[in-house]
């Protein structure tokens, strides 16, 4: 599909979104176009801009807070398990073995943030670009 039919499904997709963005966030009103405007993009791509972003939201909010505000980061990493329980997440992520909760979200929720901090750094770029984060 254009850019512009994947940045309409982007943008119905952060206009129901269903979990709160955090850390004073919000939707950046049109995808990132990195790929260019005359790129095709997959059914999905939009979905997959809006929960990524909002998945890097939620790791910041984390990896800043995890020893300050630990009922806080219990409610963020108890959203990014139910993130791997919507349609989004089972139609468009491969993870069979429900890796991400087991190797990522579980040691954080024990203090150990190394693979989610691995997984930010990896997967946050777009979202470090428009929220100047190096």
């Amino acid at each position: 599909m254009t850019w512009e039919k994947s940045n309409e499904e982007y943008q119905n997709t952060v206009s129901t979104f269903p979990f709160t963005l955090r850390n004073g966030d919000s939707f950046p009103n049109n995808m990132s176009d990195d790929g260019g405007k005359s790129t095709l993009y997959a059914e999905g791509w939009g979905q997959d801009q809006a929960y990524f972003y909002w998945e890097c939201s939620t790791e910041r909010y984390i990896l800043d807070n995890h020893q300050t505000d630990s009922a806080g980061t219990q409610e963020a990493l108890n959203d990014l398990r139910k993130m791997t329980e919507t349609n989004w997440y089972k139609t468009y992520i491969e993870d069979p073995d429900n890796n991400f909760v087991n190797d990522v979200i579980t040691p954080a929720g024990l203090g150990d943030v190394s693979m989610l901090q691995e997984f930010y750094q990896s997967d946050c770029i777009w979202y470090r670009k428009i929220n100047n984060i190096n």
